[in-house]
């Protein structure tokens, strides 16, 4: 039943103005974040109890106590809300199953500049930004074009400055081989400026000079070099041939929302300097008791922020209450007018169903993947006798050669697929030294003891034989954690197929190879393996690369990077002048006198 007195007195303390509420529960976890104009009047609606939904019935039985916190106006309460609930992710709030940031290309400002993708803060003193695009894969496939196009480098500064020879894009034509100086620095410069003009929407212009050029080689009679530039004019138009039939006049990004049972899909699609950068969809749970406008308005503040700066014009599906409210709220993030429109002519309506016509596949996409993964939990539930299907599995692997390097890991998979946002590394104590059953105690104890104690999985994989039994129930028994688990090991001849199960209280078993469980349990156990050997892998790399000047009193990361980037290895340090040295940033002339004595006790 409801916690009415809890309700009740905070109601009584409330006044009849804007602010921001927390449910909390047990130990003092927040259950709900919620905002409201007259905090009075939202507080008491709880108290309908014939109104409220089955989940919010279950969530006021759970709470203990009610804190508000006023806001000056609704502006300051939608932005409150939404920096709550990114912090402190309460359960039975709007989740954000796909909260990735747009993600841009970058163009370094270097003396032969590099083409990448970058999500994350700006960094104006180092890149040219364009974008944002919608998807990863819109970013990779825009690259690889003007890759081929404009022949530009992909590599890091710190492997372009140390190479001495030109690496496998260079064979396959698609870099220019700078770094050992294939092409001028004016030529190369000048594709830059040319695939920068190409992402700015100029590829007319870039076409004209291109068509003049090849024109100019051929009556030259440099044919191989004419070649060169007919296949660069090939390869920008196939970057026009990627558009759409859709096109706007101004930058605006157009959203449409579809919504089943209790989830939703916000699609949005982008266009900058006139071009359509595709849409992708964003998916949130537990929406049942929220109209589409309150998700939209928290979702557009969540979004936008420093690193992606909206348009000037954000297009809805649909009537929007409050809109004023969220116009303010994003000027206040970015520090830029923005305007929330409806569609008001034949263009705009089209668009905006293009959108919801792709969020509503996307939708039935992700609905028929729960229920396969809910199938799969189901008969998983069955075969190791769970009291419940199980939402949060967990499975542990370790990884490690020769007891160096030591990691373990955890990841997780529910009904929505792998949680990789919930992965974690454990780094081991050196002193373990190799012994697999150490390694696995210190992971689970460390997992069932530390920051994330209280989210408890409803069933355990571990990567291990029967001798992990007694070490996972040892573990558990201590930590009075009561949850179901298996070890999985491999078959005699260590082969795919054959795995062996191993229970407390129960005799080994297998499955049949071809079983659902038993593939979806493969693909479990396969995911943790390769999280595990990427995280020793990193780990490893990370070592091999402690630099000799990391130890130089007055080398920070930043002055570390700059020197590696200017001469591209330690041994070119080594080798430079103390006049060399002082040329880069941030390196005076005492701090270049130690950097070399300490490389090579040269003065």
């Amino acid at each position: 039943m409801i916690n009415v007195q809890a309700i009740k007195k905070q109601i009584e303390l409330s006044p009849q103005s804007c602010g921001v509420y927390k449910m909390i529960g047990d130990k003092d976890k927040v259950l709900y974040v919620g905002k409201a104009k007259n905090l009075k009047s939202r507080l008491s609606s709880y108290l309908r109890y014939e109104n409220l939904s089955e989940r919010i019935k279950v969530m006021l039985s759970q709470i203990v106590e009610v804190k508000t916190f006023l806001t000056e106006n609704e502006v300051d309460a939608l932005l409150l809300e939404a920096q709550l609930i990114k912090s402190l992710k309460p359960p039975y709030n709007i989740v954000l199953k796909d909260g990735k940031s747009y993600p841009y290309i970058t163009i370094s400002k270097h003396d032969y500049p590099r083409i990448a993708r970058y999500r994350g803060k700006f960094k104006k003193d180092e890149f040219h930004y364009y974008g944002p695009f919608p998807s990863a894969d819109a970013v990779k496939q825009t690259i690889l074009s003007l890759q081929k196009a404009f022949l530009l480098r992909v590599c890091s500064d710190r492997y372009f400055s140390s190479t001495k020879r030109p690496c496998l894009e260079y064979q396959v034509k698609r870099c220019s081989a700078p770094c050992v100086n294939k092409i001028t620095k004016g030529d190369y410069c000048q594709s830059v400026k040319q695939a920068r003009d190409t992402l700015l929407g100029r590829n007319k212009e870039v076409k004209e000079q291109l068509l003049s050029t090849m024109i100019k080689c051929s009556s030259e009679e440099n044919y191989e070099l004419a070649a060169v530039y007919r296949d660069r004019i090939k390869f920008l138009e196939q970057i026009q041939m990627q558009r759409t039939d859709f096109s706007f006049e101004k930058d605006a990004d157009f959203f449409s929302i579809a919504r089943e049972e209790d989830l939703a899909c916000i699609g949005v699609l982008s266009f900058r300097n006139k071009k359509n950068y595709g849409s992708t969809p964003y998916f949130f749970e537990n929406c049942n008791d929220h109209p589409d406008d309150e998700i939209l308005s928290t979702f557009l503040v969540n979004l936008y922020n420093s690193a992606n700066i909206p348009p000037a014009q954000i297009y809805v599906s649909g009537f929007v209450t409050g809109k004023e409210i969220i116009e303010q709220a994003l000027r206040n993030v970015t520090q830029k007018p923005i305007k929330v429109l409806c569609a008001k002519n034949k263009k705009e309506h089209s668009l905006l169903k293009f959108v919801y016509d792709n969020s509503q596949h996307s939708l039935e996409q992700k609905l028929t993947d729960y229920k396969n993964n809910l199938e799969k939990l189901e008969e998983l539930s069955k075969v190791f006798s769970l009291p419940n299907v199980p939402k949060r599995i967990e499975v542990y692997d370790n990884s490690h050669i020769s007891g160096n390097q030591q990691v373990g890991v955890m990841i997780v998979a529910g009904q929505e697929g792998f949680l990789k946002s919930e992965y974690r590394k454990f780094t081991i104590k050196e002193e373990i030294s190799g012994d697999d059953y150490k390694m696995m105690r210190e992971v689970l104890t460390r997992r069932f003891s530390g920051k994330i104690k209280d989210i408890i999985p409803d069933f355990l994989l571990i990567d291990g034989g029967p001798g992990h039994v007694s070490i996972v129930q040892n573990v558990l028994e201590i930590l009075n954690i009561n949850v179901p688990f298996a070890c999985m090991a491999k078959g005699p001849y260590r082969n795919t197929g054959n795995e062996r199960f191993y229970m407390p209280g129960r005799e080994e078993f297998t499955l049949a190879n071809d079983s659902k469980v038993m593939l979806y349990l493969q693909l479990l156990r396969n995911e943790a393996h390769r999280f595990a050997v990427a995280s020793h892998r990193k780990k490893r790399d990370k070592q091999l690369f402690v630099s000799p000047l990391s130890k130089i009193t007055g080398i920070g990361n930043k002055r570390k990077n700059a020197l590696m980037s200017h001469f591209g290895s330690v041994e070119n340090i080594s080798k430079a002048s103390l006049a060399e040295i002082q040329s880069v940033a941030r390196i005076g002339k005492e701090l270049a006198k130690a950097v070399l004595k300490h490389l090579n006790n040269k003065e």
